[in-house]
């Protein structure tokens, strides 16, 4: 056997050994993006836990009071006309009814963004997200008249709840 010879062998040996090579690579590659992804997740969870639990309270206590100013008795009481009117004639009202909806739309915001989990959400409170837009809604239309922007992200996250709802069903 020639040098030669030897070298052609271990030329044609050389190519199986790159490709586990490369084989390995690619494997833990795969399991670092796989990890990354769960440490992703289990952040973003994290991050919706301590949001929610931050503003809960207010939430709470800004839903509340609106309602009981409105004269609105829980999240499925039917909002009316005069409601409305009532939310633009008193400006403490409007406050508070602005900061209510605003709290939402920042978690909105934070989905959107991919900072907070939707699954977490809608467990914590996908219910309140969605009844409190389906009975404020023709204040957020009638607000959408100067700008069609206001609390798009709050709508969209509200129709995403709603598949995730409809799912969890079946």
């Amino acid at each position: 056997m020639t040098l030669d010879d030897l070298g052609n062998y271990s030329d044609i040996l050389s190519i199986p050994l790159a490709i586990l090579g490369l084989i390995l690579i690619i494997r833990q590659l795969n399991m670092q993006l796989a990890e990354s992804e769960r440490e992703h997740t289990r952040r973003q969870k994290e991050m919706t836990l301590n949001s929610y639990n931050s503003i809960r309270g207010d939430l709470r206590r800004s839903l509340k009071s609106v309602r009981n100013k409105l004269g609105l008795e829980d999240m499925f009481d039917t909002f009316k006309q005069e409601h409305l009117e009532q939310i633009f004639q008193d400006k403490k009202l409007r406050h508070e009814v602005i900061k209510m909806l605003s709290y939402m739309n920042k978690f909105a915001v934070g989905v959107k963004h991919d900072v907070f989990n939707i699954h977490l959400l809608n467990d914590l409170a996908g219910d309140v997200f969605v009844n409190t837009y389906k009975q404020f809604k023709p204040y957020i239309y009638h607000v959408r008249k100067n700008s069609s922007k206001f609390y798009r992200d709050y709508e969209s996250l509200v129709q995403e709840l709603i598949k995730l709802q409809k799912e969890d069903k079946y």
